[in-house]
Parts: C-alpha cells; sequence; structure tokens
C-alpha cells in the first residue's frame, strides 16, 4: 500500500469509538496534511486580521486581564494539490485542545468550510457553507485530539474548483460569547486526506509468453493466453482490463476481465474469442479495487492458426537402429535426423524419451533437423518426435525405436563377504570395446570420487564399511573417452555387524538380587563392550584376554528386561547391537492366611485371622503392612525372615492386604497386594406368615437364628421405630413378635432390619426386609 504517513492511533481509535472509519478496507493511499497558514478574528478588534500569530488558535470568548471580553474564530487552510489527478475517498480533521476554561461546561465546537481567505477580519469573515460532523467526543480534558470529518466539506470545495479548504473553528451562536465556553486549539491541526490512486500504464505484453513485436504473434487453437505487467501506486495486487479485436474490424472490439493474477502482473485466456485465419490487437489496463483503471498499454497482435501440421516427421540414425543387441551404448552420443517431409507448415521439432518437449528448429520451412542424443540407459529406448508449426500447433508424433548395447562397467569387490571395519577392495573393469579415461563411484548417497584407469582400463578403489547397521551399495560409471559418462553399475556388500553373543547366567533373577551375564565378542580385535540396561545410560568395561566380560546388573523391578551390548575395537569401530531378556521375579512378600485364604470367602466380620509374612530374598529385617488403605504398621522380622500378625475384619466382601518387606540396608522390596472376601454373618430370620400379605391388626411372630458365632444377642427395627435387643435362647435363638398398626395404609410395605452381637461385643452384618400391607387379599 503507498501510504506517506499511518493515521496515529489515537486518531484512529476516536474514528473507530465514533464508529467511523479511519480507511476504506482496499487499499489507498492516507495523507495527513498541516495547514498552509492560519488565523483569527477578534470581535475586540473588528478590523484586524490575525495570521500565523504566535501561540494557541482561541475560540469563542475569553475575558483578558483588563476586563474586556474577546469573541474569536479560529481559520486553518489546507492545500488540496494531493487530490490533484485521484479519486478523492474521505477526510477527517484532527487537532489538540489546549486550553479549557471550564471543563464542567460540553465541548460544542464547530467546524465549518467557509469560502477561500487569506486574512479575515471579524468584520469581513468569509461565508460559513458547510459544517463539518462532529465533534466525536474525547473524555479528557482537555482533549489530546479532537476530531471532525471532513468528507462532505472537501468535496463541495473539490465540486467548486478549489485548489485549497478553509475550515473556521467556532462556538454555537448560544455559547458565542459566553466566557464559560471558551476554549484554545493548536493551530497545527491535521487534515488527513484518503484517496485513490489510479494504476500506471502496463508493460512487458505477452503472448502465450512471447513478448509483443512489430509482428503479429502466431498463436495456436486451444489455449492462447495474454499478460502484462501492471501496477498500482496504492496497491501490490490489482486487476486488469483487457480489449480485443481484429485488426481489420475495430468496431468488434471487446473487453473483458483478467482470468489470473501473477506476482507483476494479469493475465487472460481469449480463445473464446478467437477465430481462426484472423489478426487481432489487444490491450490492457489496470483496474484496482475501488475500481479506478489507469491508461490503457500499447497495442500488441496476434495471428491465429488453429490448423495443425497433417504429416507426421520422420527419424533415422545410422548410430542406433532397431537391431538387437544394440549399437553404441550408454554416454555414447548418436545423430538423430528428423525429417517433416516437406510440409512447409512445419518450423521445428519436438523430441523427448516419453513425451516430446524439447525444441529444435528445421533447417527451412518443411525441411530437416538433426540432434546429437546421448543414451543414459541400455536396452530397447524410444524417442517421441513431432513437427511443430509457427504458431505452435503440432503433427501427429512419430515414435522411433532403437536397442542401446550395453557397455556399463564392471564391479568385483573382495572378499564378498566381511566383518564391519574390514576393508573391501573394489575391482573396476570396461566393458569390452570402450575405452575409458577413469571411473567416478558412489557408496550410498556419499558424494562421488574419481579414480583414473590403468594402461589396462581397469581401477581399484578401497570401501570400508563402518557402519553395523547400515546397508552398503557401491555404484560406478566409466568416464569415456569422448567425455561422456556411462550408466552405473552396482555391487552389494555382504556385511557381517559382528554382534557379540550374550548369556544370561539367570533366567529368573529377583528383584534385588544381582542378575549376571556375559558377553562373547566376534568382531575381531574388540577391546571392550558397552551396555545398556533396559534403555538406561551406556556403560562400558573391557573384555578379558578371551574376548569375554561378565556384567552384573541389579533389577529395580519385576517383569521382562533386556540387555543390549555391543564391541568396540581398538581403532574404535563399534560391532552391531546384541540384546538379552531374562523375566525378573518380584521381591515381594508372601503372604498366607489359614483362616483367610487369598480370593476366598471365609471368616466373618469379628472373627479374628492369623497373616502369615516370608520373602524370597535372604536378609529381611522387618515388614510393613496395611489392611483396607488403614496407616502402615511396620513389624520386625524374625531370625528366619517371617512375621505375622493378627486382623479382625470389621467390614465384609472385599478386604485387602498390601505389604513390603524392608531388607537390612534399609531397601524397600516391590509391594504385595493380597485380596479376601469375609463372609456375610446378618442372622437368618424366619416369619410365620412367611413374608406373605399382611392386614392391619394383623399379629405376625418371626425367630432368628445365629451366623454370626458365640451370639450373646440380636437387635432389630422394625419401620421408623427404636432399635430392640432380644436375649438369646439356650439354642441360640430368639422369637419376637410384632402387630400391624390398625391405621397402617393399604398398598404400603413396613421395613424390618436385624443383626446379631458376640460375646466379643461385635455387631454383624445387618439384613433387612419388608412385608406389603393390604386390607383384603385376594391370594
Amino acid at each position: 500500500m503507498g501510504t506517506k504517513r499511518v493515521l496515529p492511533a489515537l486518531l484512529a481509535f476516536v474514528l473507530l469509538a465514533a464508529g467511523l472509519s479511519a480507511g476504506p478496507a482496499s487499499a489507498t493511499t492516507i495523507t495527513p496534511l498541516s495547514p498552509t497558514r492560519w488565523a483569527y478574528v477578534d470581535a475586540a478588534a473588528p478590523r484586524a486580521s490575525f495570521v500565523n500569530a504566535p501561540g494557541n488558535a482561541p475560540v469563542g470568548a475569553h475575558v483578558y486581564a483588563n476586563g474586556v471580553n474577546h469573541v474569536t474564530k479560529s481559520y486553518v487552510t489546507f492545500s488540496l494539490a494531493a487530490l490533484r489527478g485521484n479519486r478523492y475517498v474521505q477526510a477527517f480533521l484532527s487537532t489538540d485542545e489546549t486550553a479549557v476554561t471550564d471543563c464542567t461546561n460540553p465541548r460544542g465546537t464547530q467546524v465549518w468550510l467557509t469560502d477561500p481567505t487569506s486574512k479575515p477580519t471579524w468584520n469581513d469573515q468569509p461565508a460559513e457553507l458547510v459544517k463539518l460532523g462532529g465533534p466525536f467526543l474525547d473524555s479528557s480534558c482537555p482533549a489530546r485530539q479532537v476530531v471532525w470529518n471532513a468528507t462532505a466539506a472537501v468535496q463541495s470545495a473539490l465540486d467548486a474548483g478549489r485548489n485549497s479548504v478553509t475550515l473556521a473553528f467556532r462556538l454555537p451562536d448560544d455559547q458565542q460569547s459566553d466566557p464559560r465556553f471558551g476554549r484554545e486549539y493548536s493551530p497545527a491541526a491535521q487534515l488527513t486526506l484518503t484517496y485513490d490512486r489510479p494504476p500506471v500504464k502496463p508493460t512487458n505484453p505477452t503472448v502465450n509468453n512471447t513478448a509483443c513485436s512489430n509482428k503479429p504473434v502466431p498463436v495456436p487453437g486451444g489455449s492462447s493466453r495474454v499478460s502484462a505487467d501492471v501496477s498500482d501506486p496504492d496497491d501490490s495486487f490489482i486487476g486488469g482490463e483487457f480489449a480485443l479485436w481484429p485488426v481489420d474490424h475495430p468496431e468488434q472490439r471487446v473487453t473483458f476481465a483478467n482470468s489470473g493474477l501473477t506476482v507483476t502482473g494479469v493475465w487472460a485466456f481469449v480463445d473464446q474469442y478467437l477465430t481462426n485465419g484472423v489478426t487481432y490487437a489487444w490491450q490492457v489496463r489496470g483496474k484496482d479495487p475501488q475500481g479506478d483503471t489507469g491508461p490503457w498499454s500499447g497495442v500488441c497482435r496476434l495471428a491465429t492458426d488453429f490448423t495443425p501440421p497433417a504429416t507426421a516427421p520422420t527419424v533415422t540414425s545410422t548410430d542406433y537402429t532397431d537391431t538387437y543387441p544394440g549399437n553404441g551404448g550408454t554416454g555414447v552420443p548418436g545423430a538423430f535426423t528428423f525429417s517433416a517431409n516437406g510440409d512447409r507448415d512445419v518450423v521445428g521439432f519436438q523430441y523427448g524419451d516419453f513425451e516430446p518437449v524439447t525444441f529444435v528448429p528445421a533447417d527451412h520451412r518443411g525441411g530437416q533437423a538433426v540432434i546429437r542424443y546421448v543414451p543414459t540407459r541400455s536396452g530397447p529406448l524410444s524417442l517421441a518426435v513431432r513437427g511443430v508449426d509457427a504458431a505452435g500447433n503440432v503433427s501427429p508424433t512419430t515414435t522411433y525405436r532403437f536397442w542401446v548395447a550395453s557397455n556399463e562397467p564392471g564391479i568385483t569387490c573382495t572378499p564378498r563377504r566381511a566383518f564391519v571395519g574390514e576393508p573391501r577392495q573394489c575391482t573396476f573393469t570396461p566393458h569390452a570395446g570402450s575405452t575409458v579415461t577413469g571411473y567416478t563411484y558412489q557408496v550410498n548417497d556419499q558424494p562421488e570420487l574419481t579414480v583414473p584407469a590403468d594402461a589396462d582400463g581397469t581401477a581399484t578403489a578401497t570401501v570400508v564399511p563402518t557402519d553395523p547397521n547400515g546397508f552398503y551399495q557401491v555404484s560406478v560409471k566409466a568416464n569415456l573417452t569422448s567425455g561422456y559418462q556411462t550408466a552405473p553399475s552396482s555391487a552389494y556388500l555382504d556385511l557381517d555387524p559382528g554382534q557379540p553373543v550374550i548369556d544370561a547366567l539367570e533366567q529368573h533373577p529377583i528383584v534385588g538380587s544381582p542378575a549376571t551375564f556375559t558377553v562373547h565378542s566376534v568382531l575381531p580385535d574388540s577391546i571392550s563392550v558397552t551396555y545398556r540396561w533396559n534403555g538406561g545410560d551406556d556403560v562400558t568395561v573391557p573384555l578379558d584376554a578371551d574376548g569375554t566380560a561378565t556384567i552384573s546388573v541389579t533389577p529395580t523391578a519385576s517383569g521382562f528386561s533386556s540387555l543390549n551390548a555391543h564391541t568396540t575395537t581398538a581403532t574404535g569401530q563399534p560391532s552391531g547391537w546384541a540384546d538379552a531378556s531374562v523375566l525378573v521375579d518380584s521381591n515381594q512378600p508372601q503372604v498366607s492366611s489359614a483362616e483367610y485364604p487369598e480370593s476366598q470367602t471365609s471368616g466373618g466380620v469379628g472373627l479374628p485371622g492369623t497373616f502369615a509374612f516370608s520373602s524370597p530374598v535372604p536378609g529381611v529385617v522387618s515388614y510393613t503392612y496395611s489392611f483396607n488403605g488403614r496407616p502402615s504398621v511396620t513389624v520386625p522380622a524374625g531370625a528366619d525372615g517371617t512375621a505375622s500378625v493378627e486382623f479382625t475384619p470389621t467390614q465384609t466382601y472385599v478386604n485387602y492386604l498390601t505389604v513390603t518387606s524392608t531388607l537390612a540396608g534399609g531397601t524397600a522390596s516391590e509391594s504385595r497386594t493380597y485380596y479376601f472376601y469375609v463372609a456375610y454373618m446378618a442372622p437368618n430370620l424366619n416369619c410365620d406368615n412367611n413374608f406373605q400379605w399382611l392386614v392391619p391388626g394383623q399379629r405376625v411372630q418371626c425367630t432368628l437364628t445365629p451366623v454370626q458365632a458365640n451370639v450373646v444377642s440380636y437387635g432389630y427395627v422394625l419401620g421408623s421405630g427404636p432399635e430392640t435387643t432380644l436375649p438369646v435362647g439356650q439354642d441360640g435363638s430368639a422369637t419376637f413378635d410384632f402387630t400391624v398398626p390398625t391405621d397402617q395404609p393399604s398398598g404400603s410395605y413396613i421395613s424390618l432390619r436385624f443383626w446379631s452381637v458376640n460375646s466379643a461385643g461385635t455387631r454383624s452384618d445387618e439384613s433387612a426386609t419388608s412385608f406389603f400391607v393390604y386390607q383384603n387379599p385376594s391370594h
């Protein structure tokens, strides 16, 4: 965007707050202008003109020290030269408020477009023509910047043919002479103009990428495109408008928009407007987003030719023929002749291996062309060739098939299989009949290297594979005496990575106890082994004289673990990695209980059980346990490394025990969780109505029999009544009865909860049932 200065941030903010725009969304030029002069008039000096006076611009009434009331207006004048030749868009006036007599009075300062004036006086004030919009309020006082919309006022001045605009600052008539409303403004006001400059004249016209000249550019049918560079002082990317007409019929001129944009210009397809055998003129002009257009470009011409050559070319070669096993070889050039067979439409030929894309001119219209072609592959090849006329139309395609003899060099690398880091001697030999100066070889995608040929045409190169995990291919091309190269030959190097052999001495080591491995080197001259336990840091240790090393690690977690290792020679050559896996057994304590076997239902609430702890590793000094997530308790281990604790369940169903062991050095084992299930211990209930329907006033007798051992009492609650305790009879049971209340609603239920208590005072689980009350049962 061409912009001399960006609007000040505060002005832009004020405009947005007022619901106005600081400029159109599309690119335009925004130019802030300073006044060419300013002046003010004073009713106390009605014949005087104060032009470019020092100080600020007074507006309204001000009482001086001598008591005289000075009523003033101020004027600023701006040049409109920047708008000459450009399309005006909008304008805003802004200035700072420098002094306010009384900030409690609202700001009512008006700005008016006036007749032109150079030395206004109070008695000779210019006519006030158009009032500017605003002021747009600023909450500060004095305001740092006050803004008025000058768009209509500037347009009025332009419509009147003026080259400048004079704007008057004044107060409304009812405030003009009241000193309470007096204000002062900076005479360095700013008129910010927004305008659009038209595009410049286009340059570099082309037809199908061919620059225009004095002669019409011939074009074929189907894909003709015209283009030109366009630019605009305000926009980086602008559109264009094209015009096209037959040279002999300018009255048939058509205009159309661009089809697309380039970095520097515009282009358009024109096939829909073209007829065969006609010469057309065309030109283009830039068109910006505001719709403004620039000057037309110069006239360019094109001539249509939609008729392609009818005859397919003839292709011949004495160097390469369709005879097996072929002639020449890769890198050996051959001459191929293309003939138009007298078709005078043909001015050249296009050719290629698969698609004819390379152009070569004919020696004359309808004549022939000779190319020098260098095969890059041996075996059966072909050339696709077609004739081309001046407009770019193409003839039918001829496919010329020929054989290229194999002349790739030989390559042999010895030894065939070797350890990583062992040098290979690769010998390069020329193909029979080839004369070479040397060879260019490459290992994988490494840089190419060149070696000269000996007197017999052979050469050798040493290749050392150093990556034990790599895949090595050596490719070589012969450098012919003609200066060309043959196609490459390749050989793969059979690589032994020499990874060591690892033996695990314990297949099931225990967490916290050493696990030992023996590493046997395979790569010759290895002096050290580097190992990695479970993906941890690398550790390097020397190999013994017999090429082995014993590695001891201490597992810290149970499950599958692995040791990875490679060896390294005295020259720093690493072998491939080997690995060995072991299943590490947990060092968690073992738990057993006769009263509460693991994962079984047994015992009951209030029935104690003994839980025994032992360890699969020696040296245990204590066990730390917790039942059902309660605070942990630590007990010492006996001389045999065992311990036992007693626990009395207080809840049925799932119970669990977590326990860890601690060795003499303070190392804790993995945690063991032991689940057991406590049996349900609520008493049995039997009522004489067999739990059928009840009616109000009915008496029901029930008997409780024990499940919990050593029962000394029973308890029950009927409905929402109180708890009732029952003594135990000699047979361990208890009997009670209840009467259904006479006011019990029909269709309701009576609930009954019951339990038992043993001699230790432990209350059993609670059970519950309910009875359905119905006044007139049918069953």
